[in-house]
This record gives C-alpha cells, sequence and structure tokens, in this order.
C-alpha cells in the first residue's frame, strides 16, 4: 500500500554552525555522467577532518584525503589512486561495486585505520555508484527515450522491500509493474552548502559537477561537553548536475544524536528531501541504534535497520557516524 503523503522537498539552505572544541569531517565522491547501464565509471572524492578550538576563527586542519578510481563496465575495481597512498587500499583492485567491495574493505583495511578518512570516503563508493543510474535515466529522458525503456533488468525483483521508498506496493514498485518505468521525480536546486557567508570553512571545497554526474555529500560534526556527554549533527545529500552548472537534490537527510560514555542514548532523523512518499517512514526507525556503541555502529546498523523498515541511504548516514569513533579522543 502506497502511503499517500508527498515526498520531502526542504533541503538546507545551510550546514548547521560548527561549534567550538567541535570535530567536522566532511566528505564527497563524485560519479561521471553515464552513457549506460553497463559503461565504466569514473569517480572523485575528496575528504578533510576540521578541529574547531574555543573560538571557530581559526580551525585546525587535521587530515586530507583524496582519491580517483575507475570502474569496468562489469562494475569491477579496475584502477584506484589515493591521497595518503596507503598499500592496503590497492587490495581492493578487482573488487565489485555493492555490497562486495564494502566486504572487501573491511579484510584489507588494517584497524589504525578503521577510522580514517581514507577509509570513510572508500566506503561511500558503491553508495554513489549506486545512485548514478539517476542520472543517467535523467539524460535518457531529455533525449526523449520512453521512461519504460530505461528500466534496469530484473529490478522488480531485486528491489522489492529492500528499503522503505521500495516496499511492496508502493508508488516505484506499482509504476514499474504498471510498464510506466521508474518515477523521474522533480528534484529540488540544491542550496549552495561548500562555502557560508559567515564561515568559509564550513566545507571543503568540492569541484563544479558536470551535468548528468552524481555526488554525495557528508557532514560530521560532534562535540564533547565538560560533563563527557558528545552531541552530533550529521547530514548527506546527493545531487545531479544541470545542464545550466547547478545542482539538484534527490536524496538529503539530516540527523541528531547524543552519546553518553560513547553509547548512543538518544537520536532523531530529519527527512529533508527523498523521491518517494513511502521514504520518509524509515526515519522513525533510527531510534533501533539506541544503545548501541559508537565504535560498532558501522556493523550494526544493518541488522538492527532492515527491509522496508530502513532507508538504504540513511542507513550509511548512520553507519558513518561509527567513522567518529576513530577521531573522538581528538576533541578533548
Amino acid at each position: 500500500m502506497t502511503t499517500g503523503t508527498s515526498a520531502p522537498r526542504r533541503p538546507l539552505v545551510r550546514l548547521a554552525a560548527r561549534r567550538p572544541r567541535s570535530l567536522r569531517r566532511t566528505t564527497h565522491v563524485d560519479v561521471g555522467a553515464r552513457t549506460g547501464w553497463g559503461a565504466e565509471l569514473s569517480i572523485s572524492g575528496g575528504a578533510r577532518d576540521l578541529r574547531t578550538g574555543t573560538g571557530i576563527g581559526d580551525p585546525e586542519v587535521l587530515g586530507e584525503a583524496v582519491l580517483e578510481a575507475a570502474f569496468d563496465g562489469d562494475r569491477q575495481l579496475a584502477a584506484l589512486r589515493t591521497d595518503p597512498a596507503e598499500p592496503w587500499a590497492q587490495e581492493l583492485t578487482g573488487a565489485r561495486a555493492g555490497g562486495g567491495f564494502r566486504r572487501r574493505l573491511n579484510e584489507v583495511v588494517p584497524a589504525w585505520a578503521s577510522g580514517s578518512l581514507l577509509r570513510q570516503v572508500l566506503d561511500d563508493v558503491p553508495a554513489a555508484v549506486l545512485i548514478s543510474g539517476y542520472g543517467f535515466m535523467r539524460l535518457a529522458r531529455r533525449q526523449g527515450l520512453a521512461p519504460e525503456s530505461l528500466t534496469p533488468p530484473n529490478v522488480l525483483d531485486r528491489m522489492v522491500d529492500l528499503c522503505s521508498g521500495w516496499r511492496q506496493g508502493g508508488a516505484a514498485m506499482v509504476s514499474i509493474a504498471s510498464g510506466s518505468g521508474v518515477p523521474l521525480q522533480d528534484c529540488p536546486p540544491a542550496p549552495e552548502l561548500d562555502a557560508d557567508d559567515d564561515d568559509r570553512w564550513a566545507f571543503h571545497r568540492c569541484p563544479p559537477l558536470a551535468p548528468d554526474a552524481m555526488r554525495r555529500r557528508r557532514c560530521l560534526d560532534a562535540a564533547v561537553d565538560e560533563d563527557g556527554v558528545m552531541s552530533v549533527w550529521a547530514m548527506f545529500r546527493d545531487t545531479v548536475g544541470e545542464p545550466d552548472g547547478g545542482e539538484a537534490v534527490l536524496h538529503e537527510y539530516a540527523l541528531r544524536a547524543r552519546l553518553e560514555d560513547g553509547v548512543f542514548t538518544d537520536i532523531e532523523a530529519d527527512p529533508r528531501v527523498l523521491p518517494f512518499g513511502e521514504c520518509p517512514a524509515a526515519a522513525g526507525e533510527v531510534t533501533a541504534v539506541v544503545g548501541t556503541p559508537l565504535s560498532e555502529m558501522a556493523d550494526r546498523v544493518p541488522e538492527l535497520i532492515a527491509g522496508p523498515a530502513s532507508c538504504t541511504h540513511l542507513n550509511d548516514l548512520l553507519r558513518a557516524l561509527g567513522g567518529l569513533a576513530g577521531v573522538a579522543d581528538r576533541l578533548h
């Protein structure tokens, strides 16, 4: 059954303000415009850890990372360049962009790098590949191709009940089953987040996004008060490049969380932009992670929130919070 509700269209106009004695991790991963479902893919990305002291005017860059990658037509990683140039990262060559990529990443990343910037941006690569098909569908429809001709093979069998938006009886499933293809949502324009008139350090600089390319941005902001309680504000945004040089938002979530002794005690998700009316139902499920240690988030989230109760992309944001465990000591 469909929910009968409208999908949210409320992109953030700015990031939350940096706080004194906080750490901000920002990442982005770009996927070049696709020419077909089996086309080769070019990927680039970057990340930065920024520590803010007692005042916000002179923050300290704790680390940066960049990557360039290429996937062949079979979705296998054919080439990877990273900075820092960690030898373990090259062991990902040959991994497929999907669940197998993250399994391989978990196998090759050493314990000391589990919370690193490079590991975080690599973890977002398969998610960026997943959303890149949307840019291809927009391009193909502008060129006059019928929506039903753009539906990937066996998509109903692969996607049914994968998440809240692709639930049985939902708008997406009904549209495909009726022969109308995947619904192409009306994406709102993306407000600028890379720079803020009041804070040039709000987000690291990202290059212009090419038409029909896709980008995932992420921001994690954590601060610890004098009682040792950690408060977190986080968001992600998926955008597609427009022909006029702008960007349009496909997915966006924000969340707030509180941790005591490294364990989640409270969390709330805010759906900002989503494609289908069924999607926001997943927001209320995030309370399932209350009681989970920060260091276990990456592993526990898929166990705690799955199927039509989940949002694939919100789950990724929750998993990304686990990366803060590796840098939490720098907040003190």
